[in-house]
C-alpha cells in the first residue's frame, strides 16, 4: 500500500495496480495426445446462469488469444436479458497458444491449413489439429463442464475460417454449426473451393449436412485496394477475391445443398482486420436462434 497526495494536500491510500480478471472465466494449457510436446492455451468463459438440464451449448473459437475476449464480451453485452439478467447459456472455449499475446503466425499456418500437394513448408497440419480438438480438447471440456455435445459450434476467421470449412468438408458431424468469417479460399490456388464444387455433385455429402448450419461472412472492403497502399498489396487483394469467393461459396451451397442451413453476410465498410467486430454480433444472433 502506498500513499498519494492530491492537490488538496490530503493523503489517500492507493494500492498497486492488479491484473484484470474476467468473471466466470478460466484458462489452462493442454497437450495434444497425438502430438506430444505440442500444447495449446485454452480459455473458457462460463455463462453466469446455471447449465440447462441438457448442458451448455459450446462455441469453440480459433485464434483464441485474440478472439476469445471479443466473443466473451459479445455474449455478455449483446445477449443479456436486462442489466441484471443472464446472458446466452453458451460456453465459449478459446483455442490459442501458450505465451502468445494475439496471433501465433507459424503455429496457426500449420494447424489451420489442410494437407495436400503444392503447399508450403510449415502448412498442412489440419488433420492433426482436428484430432487434438476431437480426441483431447472436447473430452476435457466434457469432463470439466456441463455441456451438450450435440450443440457445438466452430468459429474461425481467415485461416481459421479455412480450417472450419475444411472440417465441414471432411467431418461435417464433428460440429453442429460452422462459422467462417473471411475464409482464405484463395489458399493453395483455391483448392478448397474446388473441392466444394466436387462435393456438391454427390447427394451423400449434402445429405450429411442435414441438421447443420453455416454462417459465412466477409468484410465488404476486403478486396478493394486502399488509396495509400502499395500497388503489390492492392493487386494481391484483388487476386485473392475474398468477397467474390465467399459469396460464390454461399451461392454454390444454396443451389446444391438445401439440407444445410446457410446464412451469408457481407459487412459493408469492413476490412479483413475489422470484420470480426460486427461479425461477433451476428455470431451471437446466429447461435441464439439455434438455442
Amino acid at each position: 500500500m502506498t500513499m498519494m497526495t492530491p492537490a488538496n494536500g490530503q493523503e489517500v491510500a492507493s494500492s498497486e495496480p492488479e491484473a484484470v480478471v474476467l468473471p466466470y472465466s478460466e484458462a489452462f494449457d493442454l497437450e495434444s495426445s497425438s502430438k506430444p510436446g505440442r500444447s495449446y492455451h485454452i480459455e473458457v468463459a462460463l455463462p453466469s446462469a446455471p447449465a440447462p438440464e441438457e448442458g451448455y451449448s459450446v462455441l469453440y473459437v480459433l485464434d483464441g488469444n485474440a478472439r476469445f475476449p471479443l466473443l466473451r464480451e459479445a455474449r455478455e453485452t449483446l445477449t443479456r436479458d436486462g442489466p441484471s439478467g443472464n446472458a446466452l447459456p453458451l460456453l465459449i472455449v478459446g483455442i490459442g497458444y501458450p505465451g502468445v499475446e494475439r496471433f501465433a503466425l507459424e503455429q496457426r499456418a500449420l494447424d489451420y491449413t489442410p494437407p495436400g500437394d503444392g503447399i508450403g513448408d510449415g502448412q498442412g497440419g489440419a488433420k492433426d489439429f482436428l484430432r487434438f480438438i476431437m480426441d483431447t480438447l472436447r473430452p476435457t471440456i466434457a469432463e470439466r463442464y456441463a455441456v451438450n455435445d450435440e450443440r457445438t459450434a466452430l468459429l474461425g476467421h481467415s485461416y481459421g475460417a479455412l480450417f472450419a470449412l475444411h472440417v465441414l468438408q471432411t467431418c461435417p458431424e464433428c460440429f453442429r454449426d460452422y462459422i467462417a468469417i473471411s475464409p482464405s479460399l484463395w489458399w493453395n490456388q483455391g483448392k478448397l473451393l474446388t473441392e466444394f464444387h466436387k462435393l456438391v455433385q454427390g447427394a451423400e455429402w449434402c445429405e450429411a449436412l442435414r441438421g447443420h448450419r453455416l454462417l459465412l461472412g466477409v468484410g465488404g472492403n476486403e478486396q478493394k485496394p486502399r488509396p495509400d497502399e502499395d500497388e503489390t498489396l492492392s493487386s494481391l487483394r484483388e487476386q485473392r477475391a475474398m468477397v467474390d469467393n465467399t459469396i460464390a461459396l454461399g451461392q454454390l451451397l444454396d443451389a446444391h445443398c438445401s439440407q444445410l442451413t446457410n446464412e451469408q453476410m457481407v459487412f459493408a465498410g469492413e476490412d479483413h482486420g475489422s470484420v470480426m467486430w460486427p461479425a461477433a454480433r451476428q455470431v451471437m444472433k446466429f447461435l441464439a436462434i439455434g438455442e
